[in-house]
């Protein structure tokens, strides 16, 4: 099966965007009933299965587990993250998943065994961590059902997906597919034969891949994904709308600062005019004053010749 017309509504920071169509493909194929993420950060992956839930799988509900507190490869990052990623699930996909803030060991009391038909695995990246994931929610998996691995293709640090992946493809009860863009992704199914699928993957996957690289470069290219993006129309309609907005607000601007110029001559005009009534004002009560007071000091003058 081949999903066509979802496009992502949900954009956030991820080094999983090249995926996203990948699991699109995969919930629309496979239709699990319960599908889990050990490790969910910003949710583009989380996010991405639950999309392909509501378009393509009723039946599917999708869990996130994490402390969204951060570790030592993705970093520590505030109670900002949860929130962000609890708000998008709450107001879209509330129907179809949940949250479950908690460490992985103790989320994995919550399940019961042969319960889980896709489970991905995307929490601390050290040899040791992953495969202590995989050992303990092994059980909950069903006898056909598929693991996902991300940074299976990352060999530096202490990054160790890949070891382990290494290890998975020489079991014989798993059947594994690997890409190796965005940073690796391993498709590991349950049982001793790949089935049919498998090689369906195999031939759409060219095309689900140039379709993630494409998500990632408008991730990388488009600021505005870092969060909460809601216009989704062509990134060159979007720069032109504003770049004459910034012509009109210029303009605008520079109208404004015209308009203000002309007041404050004005304003000085008038102030001068002030001055010089107020001058002249001054000038004729003092010149009225002299002429008024003329008698008073003629009669004082006679008086003083008189004595």
């Amino acid at each position: 099966m081949k999903p066509k017309g979802l496009k992502p509504s949900y954009a956030a920071p991820s080094s999983w965007w090249q995926h996203v169509p990948i699991a699109h493909w995969l919930v629309a194929t496979l239709q699990p009933e319960t599908v889990v993420e050990l490790g969910t950060h910003y949710g583009v992956s989380f996010f991405a299965f639950c999309e392909a839930a509501e378009r393509f799988s009723p039946k599917t509900f999708v869990f996130a587990v994490d402390t969204w507190r951060g570790d030592d490869h993705a970093g520590r990052y505030s109670e900002e993250v949860f929130n962000r990623v609890s708000n998008h699930q709450q107001m879209f996909h509330k129907h179809q998943s949940r949250l479950l803030r908690s460490t992985f060991d103790e989320a994995a009391e919550h399940f019961g065994n042969s319960t889980i038909d896709l489970l991905h695995i995307d929490g601390l990246h050290t040899y040791e961590a992953v495969s202590h994931d995989l050992e303990n929610w092994m059980p909950k998996l069903k006898p056909d059902s598929t693991i996902l691995f991300h940074d299976t293709n990352v060999r530096e640090g202490e990054f160790g997906v890949w070891l382990l992946w290494k290890e998975l493809q020489d079991r014989s009860d798993m059947q594994c597919i690997e890409v190796r863009n965005g940073h690796g992704l391993g498709i590991a199914t349950l049982g001793t034969i790949a089935p049919a699928w498998h090689q369906d993957f195999v031939s759409i996957a060219p095309d689900l891949i140039n379709q993630g690289i494409l998500l990632d470069d408008i991730a990388q290219l488009k600021a505005e994904c870092v969060w909460g993006e809601s216009d989704f129309r062509p990134y060159q309609i979007q720069l032109n709308e504003s770049k004459e907005f910034l012509i009109k607000t210029q303009s605008e601007l520079s109208q404004t600062q015209s308009e203000l110029s002309q007041t404050q001559s004005t304003l000085l005009q008038t102030q001068a005019l002030l001055r010089q009534s107020e001058k002249k004002v001054s000038e004729l009560l003092s010149s009225l004053s002299w002429r008024l007071s003329s008698p008073i000091r003629s009669l004082k003058s006679m008086i003083l010749r008189g004595r």
